[in-house]
């Protein structure tokens, strides 16, 4: 099945995404803004009543809440709706909590070899709530995780790696996959290396690239390249804007 993705170029050129995909937007640098392409995406599919699991890595909550509001998601809204869950990733690795509803933590110490079992636990406890309050039917189910790159600076890129390796393995056997619908991802990686990002490439069912310059008169060009999808014979690039917190394609 194919889903729209939000994005009006990649949909029209691709015509949407293949369902329970993982689509990696690669900000090759910060000035590109590539994390706002993904918080697009979420708006688009919570503003449509499908259903988010936002994972929250590199920020605090709080920062995260205004970044949210300045683009026009009413975070708190969907969250006491039903339609958004959040994992404070950052909150429980830095002990900074917020309590809200919907928004959860793991538990215990946090490492990486550990890190997918508590993952898993926290999705199955909200999946057998949205199963009981009956919000599966009839929606898109949507993982949006910003930023897998911040991983590499809280615990190296091997352990990182080997993070990623094992993922697919555990979340395979694991039956919260079998159980509860599976949904399509949306991975955000800032930034270059030599040992996570070319893993992430190979994974990645669909690869957006963002990049950006700057004019001699200081503007900065914004450009988003497709440059992995099933059949691509090309890779186009479009530019695009945020005006307004609003991301605009020419």
């Amino acid at each position: 099945m194919s889903l729209k993705l939000g994005l009006k170029p990649v949909d029209r050129v691709l015509g949407g995404v293949e369902e329970r995909s993982l689509i990696l937007i690669h900000e090759a640098d910060p000035r590109s803004l590539g994390k706002f392409l993904a918080l697009h995406v979420m708006k688009e599919k919570l503003d449509s009543d499908n259903l988010v699991g936002y994972f929250n890595i590199g920020m605090p909550l709080s920062v995260f809440l205004s970044v949210t509001r300045r683009f026009g998601i009413d975070v708190e809204r969907h969250l006491k709706e039903g339609r958004l869950m959040i994992v404070d990733t950052f909150g429980s690795i830095y002990d900074l909590r917020v309590e809200m509803e919907n928004v959860w933590y793991l538990s215990g110490p946090i490492s990486l070899e550990i890190l997918n079992e508590k993952y898993i636990e926290v999705i199955r406890t909200h999946k057998e709530k949205w199963k009981q309050l009956n919000r599966f039917e009839g929606r898109e189910l949507w993982g949006v995780t910003v930023s897998i790159s911040d991983y590499l600076h809280m615990f190296g890129a091997q352990k990182t790696q080997r993070y990623l390796e094992l993922a697919d393995l555990l979340r395979t056997n694991s039956d919260v996959y079998r159980k509860y619908p599976a949904g399509t991802n949306v991975w955000v990686y800032t930034g270059n290396d030599l040992v996570v990002l070319p893993l992430l490439y190979r994974k990645a069912t669909y690869v957006l690239r963002t990049e950006s310059t700057v004019t001699e008169e200081g503007k900065v060009i914004r450009t988003m390249k497709i440059v992995k999808a099933p059949g691509l014979k090309s890779m186009p690039a479009y530019e695009y804007t945020f005006r307004s917190g609003r991301l605009k394609f020419p």
